[in-house]
C-alpha cells in the first residue's frame, strides 16, 4: 500500500466542488449573463482536466524501469475501479429516469417510447446522467497504459514534450474527422472525451517527470502571473487562446497545492470521497435540493451557492453511509485506500 499524497486529495476536492458547481448552474435560479459567464469559467475550465491530470501523474509515479508492469492486472483493477461503478450507477439512473417518466415528472421522455437500442446508446453516452462518461473515458485512457509507460520511461524531456505537442496537433486537426461518427445527441461520447482527456493525462506524466527539478515557489509565481495576464486578455481584450488560459489555470492550481503540501483535513476528507460525490450528486440529489431551495431562495447567486453546498454535503453524507455498508465501497470501485 502506497502512502497517500495529501495535496492531491485536496486538489481533487477542489475539482469535485467545481464539478458540482458546473451542474448546479442548470438547477439554480437563472443567473444574469455576466455572473453565469464568470461562474461557468471558474467551475468548468479545469474541473474534469484536474482528474485526468492527477491520474496521469500517479500512473507515472508508479512506473520505474526495474518495476514489472502487469497490463492485465492493471486493466482488471481499472475495470473494478471505473467500469463497475459506471455500470451500476448508469443502471440506477436509467431505472430512476424510467419511473420519473411514467409518473410524468419529467419535461421530456427519453426512455418511454424509445427502443432498447436507443436506450443502450443513450446510456453509453450519459444522456440520463451527464457525469457518467468520465469513468468510461478514463478507463479507455488506462487501456493505453503500455503506450504511456513507454513515454514515462523516455529519458529525454525534449522528446516527451515533442510527443505531447504532436498529440495536441493530431487531436486538434483529427478529432473533427471522427466526431460526426461518434457524437451522441444530448450526451457525452466516452471515446471522444478520452481523446480530449488524454492531453491532461499526458501533462500529469510530464509533471511527474520534471517535478523534482522544479522550483515550485518560482513556478507558482510565474503561473499565477501568466494566469492573471491571460484572464485580462481573455475577458477584457477578447484576445488570447482559451488553451493558454486553461493550461495556466490548471497548472497554477496543481503547483499551488503541491507548494502548500501539508494535509488540509477538510479538503482531504472530501478528496478521499470524490468518487462517491461524483456518482451521486446529479441528477437526483441536485434535482431534489433545487426543488426545495428554489422555493425559498429567489436571489440567483445565493440560490447557486446554497444548492451547490447542500448538494455537495448531502452527496458526501450518502457516500459515507454507503461506505459503512458491507461491501458498500464496491459501488464506488474501492479496492484499497491509496491515491
Amino acid at each position: 500500500m502506497t502512502e497517500r499524497i495529501h495535496y492531491l486529495d485536496s486538489l481533487r476536492a477542489i475539482a469535485i466542488i467545481m464539478v458540482v458547481g458546473v451542474h448546479t448552474l442548470s438547477y439554480c435560479q437563472p443567473l444574469p449573463d455576466s455572473q453565469y459567464a464568470i461562474m461557468s469559467f471558474i467551475m468548468h475550465t479545469v474541473a474534469v482536466p484536474i482528474f485526468f491530470l492527477v491520474d496521469g501523474y500517479l500512473f507515472a509515479r508508479g512506473i520505474t524501469p526495474s518495476k514489472e508492469y502487469n497490463y492485465l492486472n492493471s486493466v482488471k483493477k481499472s475495470a473494478n475501479r471505473l467500469l463497475v461503478p459506471w455500470l451500476i450507477f448508469t443502471f440506477i439512473y436509467v431505472i430512476s429516469r424510467y419511473f420519473f417518466e411514467i409518473a410524468n415528472l419529467t419535461n421530456e421522455t427519453l426512455i418511454v417510447g424509445h427502443s432498447l437500442k436507443e436506450i443502450l446508446i443513450s446510456s453509453y453516452g450519459s444522456v440520463y446522467s451527464g457525469q457518467m462518461y468520465f469513468l468510461a473515458s478514463l478507463f479507455i485512457i488506462r487501456l493505453c497504459g503500455p503506450v504511456f509507460r513507454k513515454i514515462v520511461l523516455i529519458n529525454s524531456y525534449t522528446i516527451i514534450i515533442c510527443l505531447f505537442v504532436v498529440y495536441l496537433i493530431a487531436y486538434k486537426y483529427g478529432v473533427s474527422n471522427i466526431t460526426p461518427y461518434l457524437r451522441i445527441e444530448g450526451g457525452q461520447e466516452p471515446v471522444l472525451h478520452a481523446l480530449w482527456g488524454a492531453q491532461f493525462y499526458f501533462v500529469g506524466i510530464i509533471i511527474s517527470k520534471v517535478y523534482k527539478f522544479i522550483d515550485i515557489k518560482k513556478l507558482c509565481l510565474l503561473l499565477f502571473a501568466l494566469l492573471i495576464v491571460a484572464l485580462v486578455m481573455y475577458f477584457e481584450l477578447d484576445y488570447l487562446n482559451y488553451f493558454i488560459v486553461q493550461y495556466s489555470y490548471l497548472l497554477a492550481l496543481f503547483f499551488l497545492f503541491a507548494l502548500i503540501g501539508h494535509k488540509m483535513h477538510f479538503l482531504d476528507f472530501i478528496g478521499k470521497n470524490t468518487m462517491g460525490i461524483y456518482l451521486i450528486h446529479v441528477p437526483i440529489v441536485l434535482k431534489i435540493v433545487s426543488l426545495i431551495l428554489n422555493k425559498f431562495i429567489l436571489f440567483p447567486m445565493l440560490s447557486f451557492f446554497s444548492i451547490l453546498i447542500v448538494s455537495l454535503f448531502l452527496s458526501l453524507l450518502i457516500t459515507m453511509a454507503i461506505n459503512r455498508l458491507p461491501y458498500g465501497g464496491i459501488l464506488f470501485g474501492q479496492t484499497n485506500k491509496t491515491n
